[in-house]
């Protein structure tokens, strides 16, 4: 009981922490932390370790996730770039579905550029292995401190939810000053944004939460999420008629920003349902012994 007090009152003070410095960076200077997002994604991997400081939250390196643990794992690393390509070519279906009464390849850009389409997946490639540090700020927050502690109160699916929600939450200000993802001028502008940005972080942070788990390391979430980050190929696959119909205002650009995250909603979805069944497995097997 003694554990499970302390667990929730870091996680108290760890959501607390990173949700201020946030706002702190971001009310200091709203241009230059916009420009240098970097800053504001390594909030969270600064309030890990305060609260671990504040709260005298001892771990071993094995415990903070932090060797690459290669051996065995290469796969992970690869899926770790492999699937956020998935999820953004069913993003990019759905957009054509939502958008187009017709499809032919042979309107999009892809047609004419097939050597800009090889260059920019090789480079997303490459920025998703050498760039991973943009990335690994957040994830040395969510998925190596809140997640971990959130599970430790509570069973696996809840703990997904709970994190996805304050993640999602942590966008807040971005998307209501800003028009993160989503845009501005939409209906219930701006919690129906709120709402979507969260329903995406709670399937996103599934995945994400898989990889960390089959490697014990942190790197291929950063990966993953570096990789999600830098995907761009859907212009490639848009006709130029449907290209004129998207909009990035709106409630068409509250719809879009939808449409983009549906991919990932969807993958997510299946390793959410493979992080619970891993969690009974788990728990059978404990309740046997």
């Amino acid at each position: 009981m003694k554990n499970k007090i302390s667990d929730l009152l870091r996680i108290v003070i760890f959501t607390l922490l990173v949700n201020l410095l946030f706002l702190i960076l971001i009310k200091t200077n709203p241009d230059a932390m916009l420009r240098n997002s970097l800053f504001l994604m390594y909030t969270p991997m600064v309030a890990h370790i305060l609260t671990r400081l504040i709260t005298r939250d001892k771990a071993t390196v094995s415990e903070l996730l932090l060797p690459a643990n290669l051996r065995g794992n290469v796969k992970y690393y690869i899926l770790s770039v492999v699937i956020p390509f998935v999820m953004f070519i069913i993003s990019t279906i759905i957009v054509i579905m939502y958008y187009s009464d017709g499809y032919n390849i042979k309107d999009c850009p892809i047609s004419e550029n097939k050597f800009d389409f090889i260059i920019t997946i090789l480079m997303v490639l490459g920025n998703s292995f050498f760039m991973f540090y943009t990335c690994i700020g957040e994830e040395y927050g969510w998925r190596a401190y809140l997640t971990p502690k959130l599970e430790n109160l509570m069973p696996e699916p809840f703990a997904l939810i709970v994190s996805g929600i304050i993640w999602g939450m942590w966008h807040a200000p971005l998307i209501k000053d800003y028009g993160h993802n989503f845009g501005t001028g939409y209906k219930f502008f701006p919690y129906s944004a709120y709402i979507a940005m969260c329903i995406s972080c709670i399937f996103l942070g599934a995945f994400l939460t898989w990889l960390t788990k089959k490697t014990k390391s942190i790197y291929p979430s950063a990966i993953a999420h570096t990789a999600i980050n830098s995907i761009n190929i859907m212009d490639f696959f848009i006709a130029r008629k449907t290209a004129e119909k998207i909009s990035s205002a709106g409630q068409e650009g509250f719809n879009y920003g939808c449409l983009l995250m549906s991919g990932t909603v969807v993958i997510g979805a299946v390793f959410f349902v493979m992080l619970c069944i891993e969690s009974r497995k788990k728990k059978f097997l404990t309740e046997q012994e």
